[in-house]
C-alpha cells in the first residue's frame, strides 16, 4: 500500500482543534465561562497546552502573540461576545507554536 504525503495531510495532522472551548462557545456564555477564561490554565490557551502535553510554569513561557490572544479571548468572554471569542480561538488553533522557545 502506498501513502502519499501532501501539504494538506500535514496541515490536517498538525491542526490543533480546541473542542472543549468550541462546545462552550456554542451555548450562551455565563459567569462560569468568564471565570474559566480568566485563568491561563483553563482558558483556550490552557486547552491547547494540555493537548500538546505540556505544562505552563510561567506566562513568560508563552510567545507575545499567544499572550495577547489569551488576553483578547478573556476580554471577549467577559463581554459575552461568542463571535469574537470564536475568531480568537481559531487564531490560537492556527498558531504554529504558542511557546516563546518551541
Amino acid at each position: 500500500m502506498r501513502v502519499f504525503y501532501t501539504q494538506k495531510l500535514e496541515d490536517i495532522l498538525e491542526r490543533v482543534e480546541l473542542t472543549d472551548w468550541r462546545q462552550k462557545l456554542v451555548q450562551p456564555l455565563t459567569y462560569r465561562e468568564q471565570t474559566l477564561s480568566d485563568n491561563w490554565k483553563s482558558c483556550a490557551l490552557g486547552e491547547r497546552i494540555r493537548k500538546e502535553g505540556r505544562d505552563l510554569e510561567t506566562v513568560k513561557d508563552l510567545s507575545p502573540e499567544a499572550i495577547k490572544l489569551g488576553f483578547d479571548f478573556a476580554a471577549a468572554i467577559r463581554r459575552r461576545d461568542s463571535t469574537a471569542a470564536l475568531e480568537i480561538l481559531e487564531q490560537i488553533e492556527g498558531m504554529p507554536s504558542i511557546w516563546r522557545n518551541p
